[in-house]
């Protein structure tokens, strides 16, 4: 929407330098009060919208300042990041947030009418995740001004809640602040005008009436006329029969005058759409971890909800294999036997590996080392300084429940795995993904991170004294939009950001030599595999390709990069010097998607690859350049198991992965790489997923 200028305010001319940093590139929208620009950080060579507030009152500039310094803690991928707040004095306040490209969603309308349920659902699900996860913030903060020219429709057909202009925080009393407070005729409910008190459910009128716009291009009847008994409400389908009746009835509910009868919860509103909507191409609620958390939070039964799948999902390997699928590979199984790999099979497995035998014997035991009490404090940009030891102990925890096989693991030179007989790994078994410390007997559990939006995808620094992760972390995804990388301690404490731009950042390696991590980034439009220096903090870009390209594993030696690429319209596994360039194809078997590679030392490389629809582990020689491929565990007892995301171990001996043989329960397990030691890690009804070793 486009403002009057005011009498008072001239907008900030083009090619001006604020704060020594941001060039003014575009007036997006102004007013008597400030303005909204576009503009360049010269720091981080990104595009920024920038807000203008002009002074008036002391308590209006309070106010700014202090909604300035709440939403910059926002972290959500339907929500533009603030990044930076600063005054100059004489002039105004100035709040710098993501620039979020495409359209908003009233120019879509405009343009082309109503939008198909079947594409709409999705995007306002995201933005119930967005409201969800607003009003679950202590404290709570309310939007206030949802509607069509407030969302914005990414390249990627993403949806963005923009403009916080009326957004109000919640007091201890229950109370939005003072200031500012406006309505939208169509989309504001009857307490948003006057003296009426606001909270929650005024969100879910603005959604309602926004999502009834969208599905039909016409604005609802104004809630102050309906109030008044001078307009009643035109039904749905009156505009439009192709949306279907129970998804007309949910948007019709959302949009009651009276807030008791409206829905609640932005939750119990997602999940009417979730039920109403056609499941033709159905996703798990837990793909909108603020919705689930709501619900279950109501004593709602929210596990098997499905809902329309999202728009993030149209690209890379299907994630998970389908229930039926696995119900009967279970039979299979039954049917098969608990027989393990024959030794033909072994021997086949041991030339492979490089001769290494049989693996190690099943009837020997060892003693993982137990976690250790002293850690090294995070130097982010200093990897090559001498670590300063912590008397912190580490958090502790409960260890789950007992696996439902008893490892067998070997009394090796070094604990089982060739490192300290550890693994990191993700769980949403607390509700929302953390990361956590397991022993390889699968005792010991610890948590380490308890982030309110969630952390997952570690990995370790070389010393394993530190990780690196991903947050915030909605659930096990192919991309991460909106997220950033962050290091810790190996107990958890020292959290600190590592260099971000707008877009998201994710898949974090760390180099062998400590001095670099690979990361996926959507910070140009699509993903792209960029590498970070540590010491100097500079980041480029090694993949400059026009196909998305995520998931990179470093070499042993640290000159190459093994990463997913979708050059050739489904996934396949590459690799490129680590400085970029000449790019070469590793995996060759044609239709079948592949990804999640991981890099032994002795130069073999592991990797996921989707087998009519089950994910198996395959490696192949980088000497080879992909050539054979050789199935893991291709016969016998695990020949049917699904088995994803793998991770060699330090000495090349084990294979962690996420595995759910019975078809629910995703854990992580360990094999040995001749398939015949086996062991889940975990049994926790959550789901268990980016499994590390610890060096």
């Amino acid at each position: 929407m486009k403002f009057t200028l005011g009498p008072f305010h001239m907008p900030l001319k083009t090619e001006t330098v604020l704060h020594n940093r941001y060039r003014i590139e575009e007036v997006l929208g102004q007013g008597g009060m400030g303005a909204v620009y576009r503009a360049f950080d010269i720091n981080l060579s990104v595009e920024v919208a920038v807000k203008e507030n002009l002074f008036s009152t002391e308590e209006y500039a309070r106010q700014f300042r202090r909604e300035a310094t709440i939403l910059a803690s926002l972290r959500h991928p339907n929500l533009p990041r603030v990044t930076d707040h600063f005054v100059i004095d004489g002039q105004g306040q100035y709040l710098v947030m993501d620039f979020i490209a495409g359209e908003d969603l009233r120019e879509r309308l405009e343009r082309d009418g109503p939008v198909q349920e079947q594409e709409a659902i999705p995007w306002f699900l995201e933005i119930c995740d967005a409201l969800s996860y607003l009003h679950t913030r202590v404290p709570p903060i309310l939007h206030r001004d949802v509607k069509p020219g407030n969302i914005k429709i990414t390249p990627d057909g993403r949806a963005m809640l923009v403009d916080f202009g009326l957004a109000k925080v919640v007091d201890e009393s229950g109370s939005t602040t003072t200031g500012a407070k406006a309505m939208t005729p169509g989309f504001s409910p009857p307490e948003q005008y006057g003296t009426g008190r606001t909270d929650p459910r005024t969100d879910i009128y603005s959604v309602g009436a926004t999502m009834y716009a969208a599905l039909t291009a016409k604005v609802p009847e104004d809630s102050l006329e309906r109030a008044m008994g001078r307009e009643v409400l035109t039904p749905v389908r009156d505009h439009s029969n192709l949306v279907s009746p129970k998804v007309a009835r949910s948007v019709e509910r959302s949009l009651k005058v009276k807030a008791e009868d409206r829905y609640q919860t932005v939750a119990e509103f997602a999940a009417a759409l979730s039920t109403a909507a056609d499941s033709s191409q159905p996703t798990m609620i837990r793909n909108y971890p603020y919705l689930e958390r709501t619900m279950i939070g109501a004593g709602r039964a929210v596990a098997t909800t499905q809902l329309p799948n999202g728009a993030m999902s149209a690209s890379g390997p299907p994630r998970r294999w389908p229930v039926v699928a696995v119900l009967l590979v279970t039979l299979l199984l039954v049917v098969a036997g608990a027989a393990y790999a024959t030794p033909d099979f072994d021997a086949r497995v041991a030339a492979l590996f490089g001769g290494g035998g049989s693996g190690p014997a099943a009837t020997e035991t060892d003693t993982p080392t137990a976690l250790p009490s002293e850690t090294a404090a995070v130097v982010v940009f200093d990897p090559t300084a001498t670590p300063t030891l912590s008397a912190t102990e580490p958090p502790t925890a409960e260890p789950t429940d007992a696996p439902t096989e008893t490892p067998a693991v070997t009394a090796e030179v070094t604990p089982t795995g060739g490192g300290v007989g550890q693994l990191a790994f993700a769980s949403n078994r607390t509700g929302i993904p953390q990361i956590f410390l397991i022993n390889v007997d699968g005792e010991g559990l610890v948590q380490l991170t308890k982030l309110p939006d969630g952390a997952c995808q570690p990995d370790w620094s070389p010393d394993g004294q530190r990780l690196v992760f991903t947050s915030p972390c909605r659930g096990n995804q192919q991309q991460y939009p909106g997220s950033s990388l962050w290091v810790m301690n190996v107990d958890g404490t020292g959290i600190a950001p590592l260099p971000t731009a707008p877009g998201g950042d994710y898949d974090p390696a760390w180099s062998p030599d400590g001095e670099r991590i690979a990361f996926t980034s959507l910070r140009d439009g699509r993903p792209q595999i960029y590498v970070l220096e540590l010491s100097s903090g500079t980041v480029t870009n090694v993949s400059s390709n026009s196909a998305h390209e995520s998931q990179a594993a470093w070499s042993p030696t640290g000159t190459q990069l093994m990463f997913t690429t979708w050059r050739s319209g489904v996934s396949e596994i590459w690799f490129m010097p680590d400085f970029g360039e000449n790019a070469q194809r590793f995996s060759r078997t044609g239709a079948d998607n592949a990804g999640f590679s991981d890099w032994s030392g002795n130069g073999l490389v592991l990797f996921e690859r989707e087998i009519s629809g089950v994910p198996r582990l395959v490696a192949a020689r980088f000497e080879d350049r992909g050539v054979p491929e050789q199935r893991i565990c291709p016969e016998g007892r695990f020949s049917t198991q699904p088995m994803a995301e793998p991770a060699w171990s330090v000495d090349g001996r084990w294979i962690a992965f996420e595995t759910w043989p019975s078809g629910t329960n995703h854990d992580i397990a360990i094999i040995s790489e001749s398939c015949t030691v086996y062991s889940e890690l975990s049994s926790d009804m959550g789901l268990d997923f980016d499994p590390v070793w610890r060096p």
